[in-house]
Parts: C-alpha cells; structure tokens; sequence
C-alpha cells in the first residue's frame, strides 16, 4: 500500500488553447480576462474558499491555458449534500457550470478576441474518476439478471480495483468517507492498489513535488 496522499486534488479544469505567442504579456491578458469577466463567478462556486481554490497554469511553446479548481477536503465540500456520491455528483455539476461560464465569456472583454481561441474543453477532475465508480456499480447492479457469475465477478473485481486505487491516493478522511458510502460489495476486501494507476492519479490530480501554483482567489 502505498502512503503518498493527495493534499490538494484537481476537481476540474477548463482548458483553453489561444492563438497566442508564449509570453508574459500574453499570460497577463488571459489573467486580465479572468479578473475582470470570470472572477466574480467563482464566488458562487467557491462558497468555502478554504476548501476550494483556483490557479491558471500556462504551457510554454503555445498558449495553452487551464484553468483549474483545487479542492482541500472533499469530505468537507460534500458534507452539505447528504451522501458522500451525491456532493460528488454536486461538485461535478458546479464545476461544469464554472467551465461553461469560462469558455462562454472569458471574450467577453477588450482583452481577448472570440478570434485568439482554437480550442476549448471542460475536463473533470479527481471527482470524475470517483463519479466514473458510481456509473460502473449502476450498470453492473442495473445488469445482473442478464449477466454470468463469471462476467458478474470479473465487473466486481474491476471497480474494486479502481477504489483500492483511489482511496489509495485520497486523503484520509475523503477515502474513508468514499468507502462509507459504497455497499460492503465494493468496499470491503480490496486489492492492492495498482501503482501504475496510482502514480497516474497522483501526477494527472495533483501538485508534483516541484510544481509551484499561484493561487488567484487569495
């Protein structure tokens, strides 16, 4: 089992690729565009600015641009919701709006022209992978009568595997809460953890030991 835990997850990420030159003015006009047409926005998804936070992360070589929201405790975040599925399906939703608003008007200003965009995209973070969990034990629950023992256990032994992986790679109290929400079926007598996918998890999701982030909602 390995010991390594998330300490901030990437919940969700907009991404905007411009047809900009890589500079620092280019960087300031993008975060202008926020500033002014986008950051009012994030107080409605950002109710609890200690567990959520936002950065703009550039690619060097062309512009590509993402916006990404950080969660601190998604034990905490969805608490509010009932169940631990439902404030992850919650989470989602709010993000997803949040990608929509982005794309829909970060033009909207002087800064940026509907013209300097070639491509736009709503990526789901960590919660995406966890929401992917519940659609698998719907399908395979919604599809028992018409499956074999064999097909049944081999489905079973698969999103069991993908919660061993992630509660592997979430903070203590966000696994444990996972795990209290799930049926016995899938949360008791797991597997190891597959390190290759955990090691995906933690680079895809999370800060890299030498990656620093600016904070903009601070």
């Amino acid at each position: 089992m390995i010991e390594q835990k998330l300490e901030l997850i990437k919940i969700g990420e907009t991404y905007l690729k411009f047809d900009f030159e890589f500079n620092q003015f280019n960087q300031n006009r993008v975060k202008e565009a926020y500033s002014t047409q986008i950051d009012q926005l994030s107080n409605e998804i950002l109710k609890k600015r200690e567990l959520f936070k936002i950065s703009i992360e550039y690619d060097q070589g062309s512009l590509k641009t993402r916006i990404i929201i950080w969660g601190t405790a998604l034990y905490l975040g969805v608490a509010n919701y009932g169940s631990f599925r439902a404030g992850v399906r919650e989470i989602i939703n709010d993000v997803n709006w949040f990608s929509n608003n982005v794309i829909e008007h970060i033009d909207d200003g002087p800064n940026i022209n509907p013209n300097d965009i070639i491509r736009t995209e709503r990526r789901t973070g960590l919660t995406g992978r966890i929401q992917e969990v519940y659609n698998k034990i719907d399908r395979l629950e919604k599809n028992l009568n018409n499956m074999s023992n064999n097909q049944i256990q081999t489905e079973l032994g698969q999103i069991k595997q993908e919660v061993s992986n992630l509660v592997a790679v979430l903070p203590n109290q966000d696994g444990q809460a996972f795990l209290n929400d799930l049926e016995m079926n899938y949360s008791q007598n797991l597997p190891d953890p597959n390190q290759r996918r955990t090691t995906y998890f933690m680079s895809r999701y999370g800060l890299k030991p030498d990656e620093e982030i600016e904070f903009i909602n601070e």
